[in-house]
């Protein structure tokens, strides 16, 4: 493999979310593939339709109206989508008139940039749907400036006409269809535990360092971490289905405990994984436990398929009788052991029975065939959701370069009010304001999201200006050059939430293709894609430097969490073991918080690795804090497990030796918290 090759691997594998081309049919058939189509069709079919009668200039303007609301349209309930539209449809109209007016006084502009870019960030602080507007919003801005169009009046009620278009599709399809973006949810979380379960076969491989398959499981469990919030917030802010015990109600929130039973399974263990390859090595059935483990993932994946809808999961399709072969097997041979080993290969065949037996009742909820399971009024709904911040105080608050947002506000204000006096003092050149998108869409907070997303936009114009030149040659008929271009579009719908550098190689072609056909000179297009892309990129870059966010500073806050958050953990356990009353809401929320304490120090940690100045680092050390840290964490869950099991004081004796290891382990990461 070249040097091209490995970093375009590299850039593939640092998206946000890996994309998985063996598991394509899933995307094109779940929800990235029909929100895809759902967007395209939105934002070509207005301006199809005024372009057949004359109104070119209305069918642009609509079409990017509808286009912008698109991509601030993230999956959520009714009330997320009417919400959305509430705030979106006059913040748009608002803003493309403001610029409009702008633009004939240089120095207006200017400010207007420089404030847009910083009132459009700070907003994020209100959570992800906001943090969509704000972003979109700025992307309006700047197409503005490259239309400049005569009436900014007329323009700014089409803008919020296509805003308008497409809030009415996208609340009309949750209306009739209202539980589409949790469905997928829950698949997308099966299929992301099933990567992480094949993830853990690696623990039970001689030739695979511990270190290193702890330092996948980091980056797998970040990503399931987030996707089990995303299900809980769509679950359990659909009143419809807290507030009642109808049997639609009951089946989704059965699927949501399924999801986080499962999960909580997945991540338990019993023993450390240095004593289970000590004591099973040996015993030469560490081949068998990892060819198990590959089979459950399989079952799990099988589960993402089947709730998306698009597999009705039969005898045929599941691997039940391979597993069931390779369970006999191990039972077989722990009959014949004693001592340790006898405890570890006991357990690894205790907690795989508990996994097939949660598989099998997910199957039986999926097939509405449960019948045993009762979750009506054993969960209190409103402690798991995540709140976003709310009110003026709020905002107030983050007014510190303490925090992240105030700074890098700061920053592309900054950026702004230099790109936009370079489009000034260029006015010859069409498309300086590509260097604005630029800005936008690549600055990012910290050094090392600024980096990759940089380096994913640039190889994805060059290699999308080389393709969109290659079809201007080869193709001369406009309709065929047209279709290609909406084929970009639906290109770059589908990869935008996956993998952004291939949403950009689609979109760039259609961009061409699209100015091609309109304008007519094609050399001016590739040139000023090329040039003033880099010089976005390079000013995005450059800005870091000057008002830097540095992951770093919160480091050790954020390890000092995860020790804290595991103390909290630790302490309700055992109370549990010692058969204390403990809330199970406690309990759940308990490794809630620190599962997520966890995560936010993996992704920090990830983030600093990239920083300049990281080598100051001890990275051994953080390393060996970052796998200890998920040691204590899964035997903890294994506890927690084990503790709900408990009957009477010779249940809670024999979990001594477990717990107490478990407590030297928490010590050893309190003292090494403090070193960092």
């Amino acid at each position: 493999m070249n040097n091209l090759q490995n970093i375009v691997f590299n850039l593939l594998s640092k998206s946000k979310q890996k994309f998985d081309f063996q598991h394509i049919h899933l995307f094109l058939l779940g929800e990235h593939g029909g929100d895809a189509l759902r967007n395209t069709l939105a934002v070509i079919l207005p301006g199809l339709i005024l372009f057949y009668f004359g109104f070119l200039d209305q069918a642009i303007m609509i079409g990017l109206g509808a286009l912008f609301a698109a991509l601030t349209d993230l999956p959520g309930n009714r009330k997320d989508k009417v919400r959305s539209s509430l705030w979106t449809i006059p913040l748009f109209g608002i803003t493309a008139f403001i610029t409009a007016s702008a633009i004939a006084i240089p120095i207006v502009l200017i400010l207007w940039l420089m404030m847009a870019a910083f009132v459009f960030t700070m907003i994020s602080i209100y959570g992800g749907r906001f943090a969509a507007m704000g972003l979109m919003g700025l992307i309006l801005v700047t197409f503005t400036v490259g239309l400049w169009p005569a009436d900014p009046l007329t323009y700014a009620l089409y803008i919020a006409l296509g805003v308008f278009w497409y809030f009415l599709i996208s609340v009309l399809q949750v209306l009739l269809f209202p539980y589409r973006s949790l469905r997928y949810a829950i698949a997308d979380s099966f299929y992301r535990m099933a990567v992480m379960l094949k993830n853990k076969a690696q623990f039970y491989d001689e030739n695979v360092p511990l270190e290193k398959a702890y330092k996948e499981l980091g980056a797998l469990h970040l990503q399931v971490s987030e996707q089990q919030e995303n299900v809980r917030n769509l679950l359990l802010r659909e009143k419809r289905l807290t507030n009642s015990s109808s049997d639609i109600s009951e089946y989704w929130i059965k699927q949501g405990v399924g999801v986080t039973d499962l999960y909580e399974l997945l991540a338990a263990l019993d023993h450390d994984y240095d004593s289970i390859r000590k004591l099973l090595a040996p015993l030469r059935v560490l081949e068998s436990i990892r060819a198990l483990i590959l089979l459950l993932s399989e079952e799990v994946d099988f589960l993402s398929r089947e709730s998306a809808g698009n597999l009705p999961v039969t005898k045929r399709h599941t691997k039940e009788a391979e597993i069931a072969q390779i369970m006999r097997k191990l039972s077989a041979e722990f009959e014949t052991l004693s001592g340790e080993e006898a405890q570890v290969l006991g357990a690894t065949i205790r907690n795989s029975r508990s996994i097939i037996a949660c598989i099998g009742r997910i199957r039986l909820v999926l097939n509405r065939q449960d019948t045993q399971q009762s979750v009506y009024g054993q969960y209190s709904y409103s402690r798991y959701i995540a709140r976003a911040p709310r009110g003026v105080s709020a905002l107030r608050n983050q007014f510190s370069f303490r925090t992240a947002v105030f700074p890098f506000a700061l920053r592309l204000a900054l950026m702004f009010g230099i790109g936009g006096s370079i489009g000034l003092l260029l006015p010859e050149y069409h498309y300086t304001y590509w260097i604005l998108i630029t800005l936008v869409v690549v600055a990012r907070p910290g050094f090392a999201n600024t980096n990759i997303r940089n380096a994913q936009r640039i190889i994805g114009t060059l290699v999308g200006v080389l393709l969109g030149s290659l079809l201007l040659l080869l193709i001369s008929s406009p309709v065929v050059l047209l279709l290609l271009a909406v084929c970009g579009l639906f290109g770059f719908f589908f990869f935008n939430r996956i993998n952004y550098m291939l949403s950009v190689l689609c979109l760039t072609p259609g961009i061409i293709i699209a100015l091609h056909v309109y304008e007519g000179n094609m050399v001016d297009i590739l040139g000023s894609r090329i040039v003033f892309t880099l010089i976005g990129s390079l000013l995005a870059l450059a800005g870091w430097f000057f008002i830097p966010v540095r992951q770093s500073k919160s480091l050790k806050k954020l390890a000092a969490d995860v020790v804290d958050r595991a103390e909290e953990y630790r302490e309700l356990v055992q109370q549990k073991i010692s058969c204390v009353d403990v809330d199970a809401n406690d309990l759940r929320l308990a490794r809630k918080m620190a599962h997520g304490a966890l995560a936010a120090f993996s992704s920090a940690m990830d983030q600093v690795r990239r920083e300049p100045g990281a080598k100051r680092w001890n990275w051994r050390r953080l390393y060996t804090f970052h796998s200890l840290a998920y040691r204590a964490n899964s035997l903890m869950i294994g506890l927690s497990v084990a503790a709900a099991e408990v009957g009477n004081e010779q249940d809670a004796m024999a979990l001594l030796p477990r717990t107490a290891f478990v407590d030297a382990l928490h010590a050893d990461l309190m003292k090494l918290s403090t070193e960092l």
